[in-house]
């Protein structure tokens, strides 16, 4: 699904990634885990476009690659692919706070894939259905609590229908009594095979992954995978 080699990072003079390689193979659930500062998040960005790297490569399955720019832009071109391909939830939701939940779900369908708005709304119902949402359809984001929104986010995420499913600490932004909700949602999509990359420091949840790989100082230093 995707294969990392030598992949190297600088923020200034400090190496952030250093000559990270490393595969994550299709319809798994792997976790990322390491102390803070490991490069786990910078890692994240890179595969999906959000962050330069300097040297390496990036493949995602067979016709797409990102290589290093010595920290230049890469090509907007080879972005969009890659965006179409690669979903990305983030900690702190990003979603839309003037649009409803539903068109917040839609604008991915509608912008990036060129659906109609008729299609790209039967889609956000039923992937706000699978999230437990339904009923929060007309919804602003600011009037959801924090796991309704991370829902939201997957949603959103999933309406693109990518490949692969990028999570940078999902569920550090909520409150102990909202995690489990998002994890429910996490763990039914890893039952279906939807092949999903997780930063995380819930160790409980690591367990429960296909692939755990620890990272440190810019290196993944352990695998343990699961035959």
């Amino acid at each position: 699904m995707i294969q990392i080699t030598n992949l190297v990072k600088y923020h200034g003079s400090q190496r952030i990634l250093d000559g990270v390689t490393v595969t994550f193979r299709a319809g798994e659930l792997t976790a990322l885990v390491g102390p803070s500062g490991g490069g786990k998040s910078t890692l994240l960005r890179c595969i999906n476009g959000l962050e330069t790297f300097h040297e390496g490569e990036i493949q995602i399955g067979t016709d797409l690659k990102l290589t290093g720019t010595g920290g230049k832009p890469h090509d907007g071109r080879a972005l969009l692919a890659i965006r179409k391909r690669v979903g990305m939830v983030f900690q702190q939701f990003n979603l839309f706070p003037h649009r409803t939940v539903l068109e917040n779900v839609m604008a991915g369908p509608v912008h990036a894939l060129g659906k109609s708005r008729a299609e790209a709304i039967e889609l956000a119902k039923s992937l706000l259905a699978r999230v437990g949402l339904s009923d929060k359809l007309d919804s602003r984001p600011g009037n959801l609590s924090g796991g309704q929104q991370q829902r939201v986010a997957i949603a959103r995420a999933l309406a693109v229908d990518p490949t692969v499913i990028l999570f940078d600490e999902p569920t550090s932004a909520l409150d102990p009594s909202m995690i489990g909700e998002v994890l429910a949602v996490m763990r039914d999509l890893a039952n279906s095979g939807q092949t999903m990359i997780v930063v995380t420091h819930d160790m409980d949840f690591a367990k429960q992954a296909t692939a755990v790989l620890t990272m440190r100082a810019g290196r993944v230093v352990s695998e343990d995978l699961t035959p």
